[in-house]
């Protein structure tokens, strides 16, 4: 019963950080087009090196076993976003404020 709900917990968990998914996205683009400049090298650096992780043909589980092969960039991705909260919550603060009424 304890473990049932620890998995729940986690895909709850998990389900949020992939809702801030398209909010990272906008983020990045708003960064690339010179419109926000509120990311640290820090965040850029984890940016990179999640990006090439998760592109990389040499992974900790093969993306070609079935079922289980994306677990391990999956889990590099809701890393990314979890170190993200505070920039991603800046982003959606600064986007909001730029929404006209």
């Amino acid at each position: 019963m304890k473990i049932s709900r620890r998995f729940f917990e986690l895909l709850r968990m998990i389900g949020h950080l992939w809702a801030d998914l398209p909010l990272l996205f906008r983020l990045l683009k708003a960064w690339k087009d010179g419109s926000y400049r509120g990311l640290s090298v820090r965040t850029l650096a984890t940016l990179v090196a999640a990006l090439i992780y998760v592109l990389s043909p040499v992974d900790l589980i093969p993306d070609f076993i079935p079922g289980i092969g994306l677990i391990d960039d999956a889990a590099v991705l809701a890393f990314l976003l979890h170190s993200m909260a505070q920039d991603l919550a800046a982003f959606r603060v600064w986007e909001q404020s730029r929404v006209k009424v």
